[in-house]
This record gives structure tokens, sequence and C-alpha cells, in this order.
């Protein structure tokens, strides 16, 4: 308070003004994507080169895609440099294949985007997809400088796009990435050779599988692989495996692995409705090896005395200190042969263990099984490289072969 505000008082002051109270904006209205797509769709047909290059930004991906398809029509000159960026963002095959119908016209801007070291990781890959579209040997310097980048995504692109404008120095170098040690170099270079498909890419191809399935040769011939989610991947393991004991032709039946010892201790009923006929012996986890020997045993006495005995979960395994011990013997009267079925097998030691158990020892026709659990990349233990190979797979001995490879790799 100030000095004459003492002697002579302080003025009242007037109240402050009320503030008036904002009022919310509206909110906005949800926009439905399909209304959206309905609504617009129609009218990209009607709009002019120009403005349909003002909405090449569209996020919607079916009407950003109809927009170019449309400019991919009209094939007007000043669509260039927008579809380009388009590509380039989007990726749109759409946006590619419009950007084909320019030819050579497309060369001159797409120095300066190949010159632009800020397109960088994809969209230095996208580069070279459009300077392969363009037809123009005149761009082969451009594209050259992607054979040997470091990113396998741009040296298999630049490849392509060699391969494109009649340099068949991209099969050759795409044949060298397939035999590296990486395996993404190896996997884009595969898929870029099916997708070229002349007769010198699909030799490298041809070479590459085979060289994958001899390694099958690892794995005895008396070792029968098979994959069945390779061709069906919406069949279960556990279904698989109970119409291949159905199947069976043998007395004794041995299934063991990880997905086996799984069985035994939640599927019991299961495999005891399904094989009303066979007496079903289980080894659990908690049991000690010698309760699990004795549950084989008795499956064998089983099969040795006339009936059906399946053993099914864990016992120990040859080359374990407590290993398995020898009982594929005649132990009565009655003649039987074995089956032993290893289910998902993760390394291929494991089966190995088993061949040469019964190789050395068994005193009974044995045979070894392994059933694969792999499907589809991603989903179980196979690779989108092996799985593109297995697809190009016409006759059922190379599939075999490969099934064997894929169990000699685990």
């Amino acid at each position: 308070m100030g000095i004459f505000d003492k002697l002579f008082g302080k003025k009242k002051q007037p109240p402050p003004p009320q503030m008036k109270q904002r009022r919310p904006p509206p909110e906005e209205k949800a926009v439905d994507p399909a209304e959206a797509e309905a609504e617009m769709l129609p009218a990209v047909e009607e709009m002019s080169a120009k403005q349909l290059n003002r909405k090449l930004g569209e996020k919607n991906d079916t009407i950003r895609q109809a927009i170019v398809v449309r400019l991919g029509k009209l094939q007007d000159r000043s669509s260039i440099r927008p579809l380009i960026n388009a590509y380039l963002t989007y990726g749109d095959s759409e946006a590619l294949e419009a950007l084909r119908g320019y030819g050579s016209d497309i060369s001159q801007p797409m120095r300066e985007f190949a010159q632009d070291m800020s397109n960088v990781g994809e969209r230095r890959a996208r580069v070279m997809d459009i300077l392969a579209v363009t037809g123009d040997d005149q761009v082969l310097p451009l594209v050259r400088e992607g054979v040997e980048h470091k990113d396998p995504a741009i040296r298999s692109r630049a490849c392509a796009a060699l391969v494109a404008l009649g340099d068949l120095h991209g099969i050759g170098r795409l044949d060298q990435d397939l035999q590296t040690t990486d395996p993404e170099a190896r996997r884009l270079a595969l898929q870029t050779l099916i997708a070229i498909g002349t007769h010198e890419a699909n030799r490298c191809v041809d070479d590459h599988v085979e060289r994958f399935v001899a390694e099958s040769g690892a794995v005895s011939h008396n070792v029968i692989v098979t994959a069945p989610r390779l061709d069906t991947p919406s069949t279960k393991l556990i279904d698989a495996v109970v119409e291949r004991l159905k199947r069976a032709d043998q007395q004794l039946i041995m299934v063991i692995g990880s997905e086996a010892i799984g069985w035994a201790t939640n599927e019991r009923v299961r495999f005891q409705n399904a094989l009303p006929d066979a007496s079903i012996h289980f080894g659990l986890r908690r049991m000690v090896p010698e309760e699990q020997i004795a549950e084989l045993i008795a499956a064998r006495d089983v099969a040795a005395n006339g009936g059906i005995g399946i053993f099914m979960g864990m016992v120990p395994s040859p080359r374990d200190d407590t290993p398995a011990p020898h009982f594929l013997t005649r132990a009565g009267e009655a003649e039987y042969r074995a089956l032993i079925l290893h289910v998902d097998p993760h390394e291929y030691l494991a089966v190995q263990a088993w061949w040469q158990y019964v190789e050395d020892q068994a005193d009974v026709d044995t045979v070894i099984e392994a059933m694969l659990g792999v499907s589809r990349p991603g989903q179980s233990a196979i690779t989108e490289e092996e799985y593109s190979m297995y697809r190009l797979l016409k006759d059922d001995e190379h599939r075999e072969r490969f099934v064997k490879a894929l169990l000699a790799r685990m």
C-alpha cells in the first residue's frame, strides 16, 4: 500500500470482469473408412490429373491405390514426380506400375532421387525399383552403385533392376549372395531370383535347392522323416500322431520327444479312446528313470506276447548317463516289429542316438521315424528361405530329401 493510500484511503477497485466460459469445441464425428471409400472412389474417376496429384498423400490405402491406377491411365507428365514420391513413401505396387507407363521420361527426375543421399534404407531400395521400370540403359550406372551396397535389401533390388535393364550380371551377383553365410542376404537373393524367373535365374535357384537337400545325406536312409504340417498347417501335431498310430503295422510303438512327454501327462484319455485295442503305457517327468523303463518294458512284453503295446512319454536316451536298456529283444513267443516315433525333435543328435541303438542292438525289425512339427515361417522352426525352397519342389522324392535336410540342420 502506497503513502497516499494510507493518508486518504485506498480507492475501491472495481471487481474484475467475469471471464466468459468458452464453449467446448464440437466433437468431430468419426469417419467410417468404408463410408469414405464408398464416397471417394467414384469421384476419383472424374478428377483431373492435377486434382489427383494433390491427393496422393491419402492415408487410406484403397483410395490412394485407386488414385494411382487412375493416374497410370491418364499418363499426364505432371504426375511423374508425385507418383515417384508416392512410391518412395508407400511402396504401392500400383504406383510402380503407373510409372512403368512413362518409360524413359522418368529417367531424368530419377537421377535426382538416386543422387539424393537422404534416400536410405527401404526408400533407396525403391529407387532401384523405379530405375528398373524406366527401360532406359542410360540409368545403368546409377543402378550399379547399388549392386555392392552393404544392405542386402538394396543390393537384391539393384540386381533385379540390372536384369530388367538387360545386364545379366545382376543374376551372378544374386547367386553369390545365395552362397553367403548371411541368412537375410540368402533369403532376399532367393526370392529375387524366383521373381526374375528367367532360365539363368532358375538355374541358380535349382543349384541352391540341390545344395540344401544334399544335406539330407547326413540322415541315415533307414530313418523316415515326415512333416505333415508343411502342406497342411491347420493340422495339429497330436492329430497327425494319432492317425499315424492308427496306420502303424508294428506291435510295439514308442512315441517320444518333448511333445510326447506333454501328451503323456495331459492327453492320456485321448490316446486310450483313439486306440482301444492297444495297451498304452506312459513315462512321466515325475517318474525316476527306472520307473519309466519299467513302463517301456511292460509295453514291449505286451507286443512280445501277441498284443499291441504303446509307450508314450519320457524315457532315458541311449546316450544318457542312465541309458535305456537293451529292450528290443524277443521276450515272448510272438514275433513282433517295433516303431520308434520321435515327435518334433529339435536336434538331430537325439534321433541319431536311437538310430545307432537300433543299428547296434535291436533283435527285431525296427523303424525309426521323426515327425517334424514345422509349418510356416514365424510360427515354427523353418525360415522363409527354407519355406520358399520347399514350395518349389514338385515330386515326393525331393520333398522327402528336403525334410531330412531340415532335420540334419537341427
